[in-house]
């Protein structure tokens, strides 16, 4: 026998994400001829068992299924997590709360709204076309050999030299040359990073750590790749930020990253790709027209061009 629950008299706000994702869900339309099936869910992130009755509620006579529940989560997955009786059950509220509401829609006859229809047939229009997608990927998922491969492309164009830097950043060309002149004489690079420098790296010396020439502004990043381990720059550098005094600490090979660290990228590479490759076959054995839209200002102008050359 189900359990009756007295709703609160003060009603969360129902995100629109999640009341139009109620008109897709299975909610059946009758009540249950033998006693209701106790089933249990196990929550995947806790191990916890869940016991969870079918139908979850019934709302003036209209069942919502425990399918229906768990298709609801489905909707939720990443934004919040549904891991508890107190989620669950705050959960179900949610959905009476919205059924009372598509009843409500019913009795005033909303959906022959016109408006309305449109909504529902963009919002059918666009849940068929992401299924589309959905299914194709999950019939297509990249081996493993695969996004071996893609790594191994992307990690080749990663190849290079790392450099460990220091600068001293001022804001004219006769600063920078004065700090040369104090270097040449001797002076202690990070100590007048501290005392000179523009750039919040003064505070570290003027410590940049690693980094690859590409992560750098084209003058900084072609001065740096042409100094010799240990040196400093005897030229100042100029850069949109002002003018840079450089100090090359140390050379190293870049160190590419490891597939598992850029598995999540290779995926949505891969996947964008077969998405763009079914899309351009879908395309190609389709009967296409469209029609040209043009600037609205242009084509009255076109008009009155043309009927003043048939008044002359």
């Amino acid at each position: 026998m189900q359990k009756t629950y007295r709703l609160p008299l003060s009603i969360l706000f129902l995100s629109s994400t999640l009341f139009l994702s109620s008109t897709l869900l299975a909610v059946e339309g009758k009540e249950p001829a033998v006693p209701a099936d106790v089933s249990s869910s196990v929550s995947a992130a806790t191990s916890k068992v869940l016991i969870i009755q079918d139908p979850v509620a019934i709302v003036n006579g209209k069942l919502i299924s425990k399918a229906a529940l768990e298709q609801y989560i489905q909707q939720l997955h990443g934004r919040t997590k549904v891991d508890s009786v107190e989620a669950n059950n705050a959960l179900v509220e949610q959905m009476v709360l919205e059924e009372l509401l598509v009843q409500e829609a019913e009795k005033q006859k909303l959906y022959d709204d016109l408006q309305i229809k449109q909504q529902l047939a963009l919002v059918q229009r666009s849940l068929l076309a992401s299924s589309v997608i959905r299914k194709m990927l999950s019939e297509n998922a990249p081996s493993e050999d695969v996004i071996r491969k893609e790594y191994e492309t992307a990690i080749a164009a990663m190849k290079g030299k790392e450099y460990k830097a220091r600068h001293i950043l001022l804001d004219s060309e006769d600063s920078a040359k004065g700090i040369i002149t104090e270097l040449k004489k001797g002076g202690n690079f990070a100590e007048l990073a501290k005392s000179n420098s523009n750039d919040a790296s003064k505070e570290n010396g003027g410590d940049l750590g690693w980094f690859t020439p590409n992560m750098m502004v084209p003058p900084f990043a072609q001065a740096i790749t042409k100094m010799e381990k240990g040196s400093f720059s005897e030229q100042p550098v100029q850069t949109s930020f002002g003018w840079h005094v450089l100090l090359l600490e140390d050379i190293r090979d870049a160190v590419p990253p490891s597939l598992e660290e850029l598995r999540p990228q290779i995926e949505q590479i891969i996947q964008s790709q077969r998405v763009n490759e079914y899309l351009e076959k879908l395309k190609a054995v389709a009967k296409i027209s469209v029609s040209e839209i043009r600037d609205g200002e242009t084509t009255t102008n076109l008009g009155t061009e043309t009927a003043n050359k048939q008044e002359k």
